[in-house]
């Protein structure tokens, strides 16, 4: 498929200007609003897959990125499995044929998928990889 010079410029600039608007509006609604404790935590004592989310992404916004991944692993990790599925389609766009192996591999997902479901069983057990 042949793509128009437009199409090709929007590939490349959009993700930054998403990127910016993503980032001022989570900036504005973490520093005016509070979040309440979350329930699970709350009456349960259980870390829930989301918590620390919101510290994650504080985390990411001020350039912390130890200080994210401590506070939810998901959060860094999708965002960086996100760029790479995005630099494949802008390489597509612009002709190179070049795919990131692990990324569709179904078996290296599923392993990835598995990791993600026993840290966030482990994180209620391990103080060291639970949110701060």
């Amino acid at each position: 498929m042949k793509y128009k010079p437009w199409q090709k410029v929007l590939v490349i600039v959009a993700p930054f200007a998403v990127l910016a608007v993503l980032a001022l509006a989570a900036w504005f609604v973490l520093t005016h609003f509070t979040f309440p404790t979350c329930p699970s935590v709350q009456y349960f004592h259980i870390y829930c897959p989301g918590c620390g989310s919101t510290r994650a992404v504080k985390a990411l916004l001020s350039g912390n990125i130890l200080l994210a991944l401590r506070q939810n692993l998901s959060i860094p990790v999708l965002t960086v499995i996100a760029a790479l599925y995005h630099i494949e389609f802008a390489l597509k766009i612009f002709g190179v044929r070049f795919r990131i192996p692990p990324l569709h591999n179904l078996k290296f997902m599923v392993f990835l998928l598995v990791l993600w479901f026993a840290y966030f069983v482990l994180r209620n057990f391990i103080p060291a990889i639970a949110p701060i």
